[in-house]
Order: C-alpha cells, then sequence, then structure tokens
C-alpha cells in the first residue's frame, strides 16, 4: 500500500470515529439546553473559528516550509522563527481584546443575556492561546507527512473532547459551564500531543526574532489567510444571517442540522490534511505538477461522483429510521446536506490552488460566493422564512464548485476542463431530478 493511502487510511479512520462522537453530542446537546441553548453554543463555535484567524494563515505557512526542507539544522531554524510568531500573534491578540469584547457585543452578535457574548469572546480567546504549542507540533507534523502519529493524536483528542462534551450536556445544563469544560480540555491536547506527536528539533523551542521576519511571513501568509477567513465566513454567513433575521430557537434549528450535515466533511477534511503537504511538494517541480494537473480532472470526476452519491443515500435511508438525531426540519436539513456535499467537493480544487500558491482567484471566487449568498436570502427570505437560508447555500455552493474546479483545471486543453465541468453539472442535475421525480 503507498504512502498516501496508507495516510488516507489513517486520517479517515479517525474523523470516522470522531464524527460518530460528534452526532452522538448534537442530539444530547439539544436535548439538554433546547434549540436556543444549542444556538448560543453555536455563537461561540463560530466566534472561535474567527478568533483562530488572528495566526494569518501562519500554520499552513510553515506546514508549506516543513515540506520542502529535509535539513535538521533548517527545520530547526524554521520551527525556532514559528515559536516566536506565534508569541508575537498571541501578543497581539490580548491587545485587541478589548476592542473585540466591545466590538462583537455590540455589533455582531447582539444578544443581551447577562453579558453572555462578552464572556465567550474571552472564552474563545483563552482557547486559542491554550492551543498554541499543539498547533506548532502539528504544523511540523503535518509538513513531514507523519500522519499516523497524528492520527492517533487526533483519536484520542476527539474522542477526549467529545467524552468532556456529552459529559458537559448531561451534567450541567448551563452553556457556559459547557464552554468552560473545552477550554480546560486543551491542557489534555497538550499531554496527548508531547506524547503521540514527533517532538521539534532540539532547540526549536527557543523562538528567534530576526528583524522584519514577522511581517514577511505575515506578507507571504496575508492571501492564505484572507482565503481561510473567508472560508470562514462562508460558513458562518448563515448562523449570522439567521441570528439578524429570526430568534435563536430558529438558531439552533439550523446549526443543529447545519452539524450534522457537516459530518460529510470527515471525508474532505481528512483528504485536505493529507494532499495539502503532498500538492506542496509535487508543485514545485515542472514535470510532476503538469504529471499531478493531468491526473486532476479524473480526481475531481470521481469527487463528485463520491458526495453526491453520500447525498443520496442519507437522503433515502434516514427519513425511513428513528430520528435519533432530533432533526426538526428535513427540507431544510437535506437542503443544507447537499450544500455541504457540495462543498466537501471543492476541497480538492481549494487545497490545490492553495499549494499552487494561486491564492488570489480563490480570494475573488470566495467573495463572489458570500455576495451570492446574503443576496439570495434576502431576496427569498421574506417568502419562504427559514429555508431561505438553505436554498441560497446550495445555489451558493453549486456555484463555488464548479467555478473552484475549472480555476483548478483551466490550464488543461479545452476539451479535458469542459467535459470534467460537463460531466459535473450532469450528475448534479441527475440528482435534483431524481429528487423531484421522488418527492412527487
Amino acid at each position: 500500500m503507498s504512502a498516501m493511502k496508507k495516510n488516507l487510511l489513517y486520517v479517515y479512520g479517525v474523523n470516522f470515529v470522531n464524527g460518530l462522537a460528534g452526532l452522538a453530542f448534537i442530539p444530547l446537546a439539544l436535548h439538554s439546553l433546547g434549540a436556543e441553548g444549542y444556538g448560543i453554543y453555536s455563537i461561540f463555535i463560530i466566534l472561535t473559528s474567527y478568533i483562530y484567524f488572528v495566526e494569518m494563515g501562519v500554520a499552513k505557512y510553515f506546514t508549506r516550509t516543513i515540506a520542502q526542507t529535509y535539513l535538521v539544522e533548517d527545520q530547526r531554524n524554521k520551527m525556532q522563527t514559528a515559536v516566536g510568531t506565534y508569541i508575537r500573534i498571541a501578543l497581539i491578540l490580548l491587545c485587541l481584546m478589548p476592542f473585540l469584547l466591545y466590538i462583537i457585543p455590540k455589533y455582531i452578535f447582539i444578544l443581551d443575556e447577562n453579558g453572555i457574548i462578552g464572556k465567550m469572546v474571552i472564552l474563545s480567546i483563552l482557547d486559542y492561546l491554550f492551543s498554541i504549542p499543539v498547533a506548532i507540533l502539528l504544523a511540523f507534523n503535518t509538513g513531514k507527512e507523519q500522519f499516523y502519529k497524528i492520527s492517533k493524536y487526533n483519536l484520542i483528542s476527539g474522542i477526549t473532547r467529545h467524552a468532556f462534551l456529552i459529559c458537559g450536556v448531561l451534567l450541567f445544563k448551563s452553556v457556559i459551564v459547557l464552554i468552560c469544560i473545552i477550554v480546560i480540555r486543551r491542557f489534555f491536547d497538550l499531554v496527548y500531543a508531547f506524547r503521540y506527536l514527533d517532538p521539534l528539533p532540539e532547540g526549536a523551542w527557543k523562538p528567534t526574532y530576526k528583524k522584519g521576519e514577522f511581517l514577511k511571513i505575515i506578507n507571504h501568509s496575508l492571501f492564505l489567510s484572507a482565503a481561510q477567513l473567508l472560508q470562514i465566513t462562508i460558513l458562518a454567513v448563515g448562523t449570522y444571517l439567521v441570528n439578524k433575521n429570526f430568534s435563536l430557537v430558529e438558531v439552533g434549528i439550523y446549526k443543529s442540522s447545519f452539524d450534522i450535515a457537516t459530518k460529510v466533511w470527515f471525508l474532505s477534511n481528512g483528504l485536505g490534511m493529507v494532499i495539502f503537504p503532498r500538492f506542496s511538494n509535487l508543485i514545485t517541480d515542472k514535470n510532476s505538477k503538469k504529471a499531478l494537473l493531468n491526473k486532476l480532472g479524473v480526481y475531481l470526476k470521481g469527487s463528485w461522483i463520491l458526495y453526491n452519491v453520500c447525498f443520496l443515500i442519507v437522503f433515502f435511508i434516514y427519513p425511513n429510521i428513528p430520528n435519533i438525531l432530533l432533526i426538526e426540519d428535513f427540507n431544510l436539513f437535506f437542503l443544507l446536506l447537499l450544500g455541504v456535499c457540495l462543498n466537501a467537493h471543492t476541497n480538492l480544487s481549494y487545497e490545490f490552488l492553495q499549494a499552487d500558491s494561486r491564492l488570489k482567484e480563490v480570494i475573488i471566487i470566495s467573495v463572489t460566493v458570500l455576495i451570492s449568498m446574503i443576496v439570495g436570502f434576502y431576496l427569498i427570505v421574506d417568502k419562504i422564512g427559514l429555508y431561505a437560508v438553505g436554498l441560497s447555500w446550495l445555489g451558493s455552493q453549486l456555484f463555488y464548485s464548479l467555478v473552484m474546479d475549472y480555476s483548478a483545471i483551466k490550464d488543461l486543453k479545452f476539451r479535458k476542463w469542459i467535459s470534467t465541468l460537463l460531466f459535473n453539472f450532469g450528475v448534479f442535475l441527475s440528482v435534483v431530478v431524481l429528487l423531484i421525480l421522488f418527492t412527487n
């Protein structure tokens, strides 16, 4: 078995186990906290995602540099720079805390309930700060493609995380207590990381602060971080739109359905983790890049079929079994699920374009997708209510997947890239026709 297949097997196996644990948590949280409490919890998850953006994409920057570096001395120097960079990022975040405590509760998530948003901002920042040593170790191990060790860490970390979450919702009915448990769990992650992951080269934890190095890294990571920010926003904007136009109950209904649907990402996230360092390595050589590009069209077709089949399996099976996941609106859930499947497919093109440093293209496409979702939502929300978020999500992800695929393979001959896009769109139309025939 090739190293690539072994890496995928390790990552997918762990993601599958953690995905099942995550599915078990959602109905328990809904039962314990209610839809409104789950809505508040989901806002914390979004805040955490944005707090992590403060690192400006440097994790992938160092992953890429380690993937292209083989000498131990060079790796030590790179990781010393990484440690120094993260220390500076932590200090910047602490300086930004008063601003975030003012702006987020007042203008973004307006929820005047005992200052709960302010508390979540502080806890989100603490959660990020406690995660920094692990992030450094993971960037180093991912660059070295140590996916067996990463998988062992992710398995233990994921099981511990979900065990803490499940115990938290069973023993307490407080969202803040649950969030505190999430933050405390970071200390266990630190222990597991040092136990299961490859250590940094000797002396690598000693930070270096070369003049101009920090700004150079941030400058190199700027477009990568902008692309990641847009990815986060595309995923989070639905929660923001529902929060602005409906109650916290609808936020909980929407976000719980979305969270269940996104378990499909155990496929795409695992693939993304493995292929990004591999793509980064192959793209440095002109011949290997050409060979990879010739195979990419076939990979995209296979990916499109895989995720659409995943959707059909869930669509035809789940309504015929007990509703153990407490999905409250199946029409909304299936709209979200089909969009999630399209988004998962797009990850392949997204990772290729990132590795190829074509981040301006990614940013332009992502901005267009984000605008299309927001505009689409407001055009139809008065007519179809909460379903507007599902339909606008689905439409934006169809556009996103086709355009990203085009950007990834446009350097192929016209016949090859047009046949790939037509094939993929044909698969999607076949699924839609099948759904219409079945529902009628």
